[in-house]
């Protein structure tokens, strides 16, 4: 992970050297960084939006089939299937932004070490507004009181959108919402102030890019249509393999007629008839009779 912590640590120092204020450095930062990420946050909040839209349908299924698993098994991939749906789009984008998250939340957290190397912390000691050094901890507690606001403001409005009926799930979702808010402002009170802005920026960041995108509504599909795109993709897919086949089809002909081209091509160049210097020479003897005739 130092390596990680290092290269967060060298770009964070380069935006430092242009703005000339570690807190700004830090906020600008964050924001590229969450900028960069967007797309998977993006992507991420689609595909919890899109379960959520199928989650009514599954627990259907789910009571039906409660004493069935195999069954309930194969009819919930047929429903995922039906409605374009896959439950581990949401992971991968999570699992890609965990490195970069660590790897800024070390180089935040340790600044002397990873951001200001050559040993010159005037920059951390110059104060950013009322915190007189973001090194150490906020001292009048604002940054830790924003985060635990920020954050269950975030969280309240994400699960107005995720009322699936399910009631351990709602009640899990209520512990968390005050829990996890809580937690992270006691971190934010032991950490140093920079890490306590950055939770601050992306928390904020994160509420007005999920109130953007959740203003979208989800494309709500019957069972009957998402049936009959189905087999749509599947006419379609037979249509491009049967193409497939014929395409390939008529690629063979093709080879084996021009093969076939060749070979008489061959015959015809060869000569019907023999070189003259094959020929057999025919020698042809006088007979004795004729010879003596001759001499007498």
């Amino acid at each position: 992970m130092n390596i990680l912590y290092q290269a967060f640590g060298f770009v964070l120092y380069q935006i430092y050297n242009l703005v000339k204020d570690y807190g700004f450095a830090v906020i600008l930062f964050t924001i590229i960084v969450k900028t960069i990420i967007l797309p998977l946050n993006i992507k991420q909040t689609n595909s919890m939006r899109e379960m959520q839209a199928v989650q009514p349908e599954l627990n259907n299924l789910q009571k039906k089939y409660k004493n069935n698993p195999e069954k309930l098994n194969a009819e919930t991939m047929k429903l995922y299937k039906l409605y374009n749906v896959n439950p581990m789009a949401g992971c991968l984008p999570l699992l890609i932004q965990l490195p970069i998250i660590w790897g800024l939340f070390g180089a935040l957290r340790s600044p002397a070490k990873y951001v200001f190397t050559n040993g010159n912390l005037s920059a951390l000691r110059a104060g950013f507004y009322w915190i007189p050094n973001l090194g150490k901890p906020d001292p009048y507690f604002v940054l830790p009181i924003l985060c635990v606001v920020l954050t269950f403001i975030t969280q309240w409005y994400m699960m107005r959108f995720q009322d699936d009926g399910n009631k351990a799930a709602q009640s899990s979702q209520k512990v968390m919402l005050y829990v996890m808010p809580l937690m992270i402002g006691w971190f934010a009170v032991k950490m140093p102030a920079g890490v306590a802005l950055y939770w601050v920026v992306q928390n904020a960041y994160t509420f007005v890019q999920q109130f953007l995108v959740m203003r979208k509504p989800v494309e709500k599909v019957s069972i009957e249509e998402a049936e009959r795109r189905v087999e749509e993709a599947k006419r379609q897919e037979k249509k491009e393999k049967k193409s497939m086949l014929k395409e390939q089809s008529q690629m063979r002909q093709q080879q084996m007629t021009g093969q076939s081209g060749k070979t008489a091509k061959k015959k015809a160049s060869r000569p019907k008839t023999k070189p003259a210097s094959s020929r057999r020479k025919v020698v042809t003897k006088i007979p004795q009779s004729d010879e003596r005739t001759k001499k007498s």
